[in-house]
C-alpha cells in the first residue's frame, strides 16, 4: 500500500516541469488527497473531513444558471454604448526648465545635443545674444555666425561686474630670507 502510495506521489511530481519538487509537493499533496477512489467511492479529504475539499478554482460557484446569450449581448452592447471615451493623455509634451534670467541676461551657453564622449563640457560658450526673436526663439551670435537657437538648448552666462573703483594693486613680490629653528 505504502509503496503504491509512493508511486503515484513521484508520477505526480514528475508531471510538472520544474526541478525543484519542494515548491510543488504541497499542491501534489492537494490534489492526490482530493482526488476520487473508486474502491471507496470517496477521495482520502472527504474520508477525514467528512465533506468534500473546495480547490482553489472552487472557490466562487455560480449558483444561478447563465443567461441566454442573446440577453447577455443585449446588455453587453448597452454597457459598450454607454462607455465615453477618456481624454488622451499627451506624455510626449515635457515642459523643460527655463532659467528665469534667460530673457535678461547679455550671453548664453548653448547644450551640446550630440553624443558626449566623457568628461566633454554639455554646454558650450559663451555667446552673445544677439536678438530675443520670440519667447522660445533667441538669435545668437555662434562663433561669428548668426543662428537661431530654442531656448530650451540655452542657459544664461553670468559674468562678475568689473570693478573700476579700486585701484589695481600689484602683486607682492617676496624675497627669500633665512630661517632658523631653536
Amino acid at each position: 500500500m505504502i509503496e503504491r502510495w509512493h508511486r503515484s506521489l513521484k508520477a505526480a511530481i514528475m508531471c510538472h516541469q520544474t526541478k525543484d519538487w519542494v515548491e510543488i509537493l504541497p499542491t501534489v499533496l492537494l490534489g492526490l488527497r482530493t482526488s476520487f477512489k473508486d474502491d471507496i467511492q470517496a477521495s482520502a479529504a472527504e474520508m477525514v473531513y467528512g465533506t468534500p475539499l473546495r480547490l482553489p478554482g472552487e472557490f466562487f460557484v455560480c449558483e444561478e444558471e447563465s443567461e441566454n446569450p442573446q440577453i447577455f449581448l443585449e446588455k453587453f452592447r448597452q454597457y459598450i454604448r454607454a462607455v465615453k471615451p477618456r481624454p488622451a493623455a499627451n506624455h510626449s509634451k515635457r515642459r523643460s526648465f527655463i532659467h528665469k534670467d534667460l530673457y535678461t541676461c547679455s550671453h548664453v551657453f548653448i547644450r551640446v545635443d550630440a553624443v558626449k564622449r566623457p568628461l566633454e563640457a554639455p554646454y558650450e560658450g559663451p555667446f552673445e545674444i544677439l536678438e530675443r526673436v520670440t519667447d522660445h526663439v533667441f538669435k545668437i551670435n555662434y562663433n561669428g555666425r548668426t543662428v537661431n537657437v530654442s531656448t530650451e538648448r540655452l542657459k544664461p552666462a553670468f559674468y562678475e561686474a568689473e570693478r573700476t573703483d579700486e585701484p589695481a594693486v600689484a602683486p607682492r613680490t617676496y624675497t627669500r630670507g633665512k630661517v632658523t629653528f631653536r
